[in-house]
């Protein structure tokens, strides 16, 4: 029992443990998109009215809108397709969807804002050119792919149906029903010919960002930040059932030696009454 006792009290002071092992099963979400997965196409909708001819921004509002959409072409990854629509109260240029960047800044550099007097013999049709842009990313809606629309314009509608109001609202609910969001760049500075609240219903409505033309700086950082990672509306992810082995450890040393001065205590009491001595 001496010996027992010394083996028990010698286990105990080495930290002896138990270790088992048990399974536990769990469900996932493992991402599975890739940068050529998130890389769709924008379109860069542009407004070529009379108004946009004005210099309250220099050179021109639309020559703004031109350098700076220009820059964020030229500056943005070789993945991402551009296409271009430049409207007034109709289409005056269209391009699809392309990976041909030179064809892109050529269609831009081509854009000249219309001949009539701003404001009086103008018409605008901002609907009609935001409409067009859906309707060139519709038979990409069910890609896995993002897709976006850059509106540059200063936000004065007089023209369109029912009226030119509801025209772009109509055209901005369908932008958001088919998932594409509208980044909408306010270029213009003078209250006459200009109506940024109409630029910020259409962001909001479609999820994208609107921004004031406080300085053309600021445009560039807006349109750096949609290239980079350019609003991607469409991400999806694998659900997988995993198992996870987790270890159990017991740790033994107290359980060993409460053993052992049990031992101690029930040798001595047992000797005591029956010896009346220690041990």
């Amino acid at each position: 029992m001496k010996i027992a006792i010394v083996m028990l009290i010698t286990f105990s002071l080495a930290s002896p443990s138990l270790l088992t092992f048990s399974e536990i099963s769990q469900t996932v979400d493992i991402p599975m998109v890739e940068e050529e997965d998130l890389a769709g196409g924008i379109i860069l909708a542009i407004d070529v009215s009379a108004s946009m001819g004005l210099k309250d921004v220099v050179p021109s509002r639309l020559e703004i809108a031109k350098n700076i959409l220009l820059e964020f072409v030229q500056n943005s990854s070789e993945k991402v397709r551009f296409g271009v629509v430049a409207f007034d109260r109709e289409i005056k240029s269209s391009l699809p969807l392309t990976s041909d960047k030179e064809n892109v800044t050529s269609t831009i550099n081509k854009l000249v804002a219309s001949e009539a007097m701003p404001c009086l013999e103008e018409y605008t049709d901002i609907g009609y050119g935001l409409m067009t842009s859906v309707n060139l990313l519709t038979p990409y809606a069910s890609s896995n792919k993002t897709y976006t629309i850059i509106l540059a314009s200063d936000g004065y509608a007089n023209y369109g149906y029912p009226s030119p109001i509801e025209s772009v609202l109509q055209a901005a609910r369908n932008a958001r029903d088919l998932g594409v969001p509208v980044y909408t760049l306010h270029i213009a500075r003078r209250g006459q010919d200009s109506n940024p609240k109409l630029m910020q219903m259409v962001a909001d409505e479609t999820g994208g960002d609107f921004t004031e033309s406080k300085s053309a700086d600021e445009l560039k950082d807006v349109l750096d930040l949609v290239g980079k990672y350019y609003a991607p509306t469409h991400t999806w992810s694998a659900k997988v059932k995993i198992k996870v082995t987790v270890p159990n450890r017991m740790e033994l040393g107290s359980i060993l030696m409460l053993g052992a001065t049990a031992v101690i205590i029930g040798l001595w009491i047992g000797n005591y009454k029956h010896y009346k001595t220690s041990f």
